[in-house]
């Protein structure tokens, strides 16, 4: 009885999933603990001013929490003033201090952004062994001059922990999980691998036996 209460109820959601809005990632941890599904990896992690950066996949994020969609592989990041710059291979992206997108601008340069620095006062990338300088405020990429490979602190890689990776990895798998997917896995008993398939085996056999048993017994009182 438990099992057709949470398939008819299930059943009743899953009819109305887009008016209940049911499209929104899932990224409960106890909803994510339910799948077996391996974390995505981290592709490339910059620290900025105590905030981290990192892009797993095509989405951008910063201190776990998601910033941007349809991203390329993050080649570093560095504060401006109040506004953090993170690059990727092809893109600018400004966030806001809590780590909301402001801005994003893909210039029309010769190449992939290899490195991203600053010498404290200005911003600067290196697209095929040569320098160019970002201006934030104009949203423009121009040819910098007098520029040397010491005179500007390049922005290195960060070493993620196990907690950082993890917390990155769980919010890259909730976008790939719905909840509407959830009520789709437990209306079909597929939300647990084994036991689940085989209690809606179970469940559909039990109604298949009071079907034909009810007919047996109404065709008798006939």
């Amino acid at each position: 009885m438990l099992f057709l209460v949470l398939i008819s109820a299930s059943g009743l959601l899953l009819n109305h999933a887009d008016a209940l809005g049911m499209s929104r990632h899932a990224a409960a941890p106890w909803v994510l603990s339910l799948y077996s599904t391996e974390l995505p990896a981290v592709d490339s992690a910059f620290s900025a001013a105590g905030v981290l950066f990192a892009s797993s996949g095509e989405t951008l994020y910063a201190d776990g929490k998601e910033v941007a969609k349809g991203t390329n592989r993050l080649i570093g990041a560095v504060l401006a003033g109040d506004t953090y710059v993170a690059v990727t291979r092809n893109e600018f992206l400004l966030v806001s201090n809590d780590a909301t997108l402001i801005e994003r601008f893909a210039p029309d340069a010769s190449g992939p952004m290899s490195k991203l620095g600053t010498d404290g006062q200005h911003i600067f990338v290196v697209i095929q062994d040569a320098y160019y300088e970002f201006d934030p405020q104009r949203m423009s990429l121009s040819s910098a001059v007098d520029v040397t490979q010491e005179s500007v602190a390049w922005s290195q890689p960060a070493v993620l922990s196990e907690r950082q990776a993890e917390q990155i990895g769980t919010a890259a798998l909730g976008q790939a999980i719905n909840w509407e997917r959830v009520l789709l896995d437990l209306h079909s008993g597929r939300i647990l691998p084994v036991v689940g398939r085989y209690l809606a085996d179970i469940t559909a056999l039990c109604l298949l036996y009071m079907c034909f048993t009810g007919l047996w017994l109404w065709a008798r009182r006939r």
